[in-house]
């Protein structure tokens, strides 16, 4: 029996709340644009394949090894934490679901190439299957690229995954586009050189000038996993979704730390995992924020906190107000005072 082989390439995302704005508004355009330029190349159509995973609360295949032609691309959604060590498990376990091995009747298909994309720090159990990846999968079944996105990523930490570790210079829209771009290319160059790939590993092409090459000794400390703090919210007027990001100001730590209004993202999409809520159980100070950046929806200037622990947006008023919270639809009065604020794992 005859088999078409197959290039299956496996897109690991990163959809941690830390990734809200228009970076991860950018990631969704670019994924796109990847799976139309690949479209159209004969040699991509001939033979690559594409999975895409998900990870943030929990890890997710959210479309399984597809045809480029049927390749529907979907919504992805943001969630609460960054579950690498979920992600890279379930890759593993897709790999044995889905490739077609070699046999002595048949050759099943080409090396996978694995693009991993996050930006942040993992917020589950990584090490382990970090090992496993990095002694048994890397160069042996698979080729794995992994990016860090901005400055809140241990490079240190991706290289117990994998040798290759990119960085993209800044995360505006623009350069993950190029990036994004520079994937389509690889696997349509991989598509070109694939039988001669083998064990010589791949040949891709050069770097867009917003991404480089991680250097061992680069200089690149660990990161401060608590740099940015993120607070769930909805908007009063329609009860939109949207995430408050605070940034640390100054050297503090712990409950020491004081945090600046950095942004209000808006999110269409968020997977509210009532497990990974049970857990977080993070909470700051009020009083360890300064300042508020403007509801996405209706501008409303500064938030509020009703009783049942429920952050949403509220129009700037003085003394004491009434107003019906978006979350539990509860109508209460507002007033100023101390109170602990329940915050996202990141």
């Amino acid at each position: 029996m005859s088999y078409y082989r197959r290039l299956p390439v496996y897109l690991l995302i990163d959809c941690s709340e830390s990734m809200a704005g228009d970076g991860f508004t950018a990631v969704n355009q670019g994924l796109a644009a990847m799976i139309g330029q690949l479209r159209g190349n004969p040699m991509a159509l001939e033979s690559a394949f594409i999975s895409l995973i998900t990870f943030a609360s929990s890890a997710q295949q959210v479309v399984p090894l597809t045809d480029i032609l049927k390749f529907q691309m979907p919504r992805l959604k943001l969630g609460s934490g960054t579950s690498l060590g979920a992600g890279l498990r379930l890759w593993l376990e897709c790999m044995d679901r889905e490739l077609v091995q070699t046999t002595a009747q048949q050759k099943g298909d080409y090396k996978p190439i694995c693009f991993l994309l996050t930006d942040g720090e993992p917020t589950d159990e990584w090490e382990r299957v970090a090992d496993q990846v990095r002694t048994t999968v890397v160069g042996k079944k698979a080729n794995v690229i992994a990016l860090a996105c901005g400055p809140d990523v241990d490079i240190n930490k991706l290289r117990r995954i994998t040798e290759t570790v990119l960085v993209i210079k800044d995360t505006e829209p623009a350069s993950f586009s190029e990036f994004f771009k520079w994937v389509s290319a690889s696997v349509s160059t991989a598509s070109q050189k694939i039988e001669g790939a083998g064990e010589r590993g791949l040949g891709l092409p050069n770097l867009p000038d917003n991404v480089q090459v991680a250097q061992a000794g680069d200089g690149r400390g660990a990161p401060d996993p608590d740099r940015y703090i993120f607070i769930h919210a909805r908007c009063v007027k329609n009860r939109g979704f949207y995430i408050l990001r605070y940034g640390k100001v100054g050297h503090g730590q712990g409950r020491n730390a004081i945090y600046q209004a950095v942004a209000a993202h808006r999110v269409d999409d968020f997977e509210f995992d009532q497990t990974a809520q049970g857990k977080m159980n993070l909470q700051i100070s009020a009083d360890n924020l300064q300042d508020a950046a403007p509801c996405p929806y209706c501008q409303n200037p500064v938030w509020a906190m009703c009783g049942n622990g429920h952050v949403h947006c509220c129009p700037l008023a003085a003394g004491t107000l009434s107003l019906t919270c978006p979350w539990c639809n509860k109508t209460d009065r507002y007033g100023e005072g101390s109170f602990e604020v329940g915050r996202g794992i990141g």
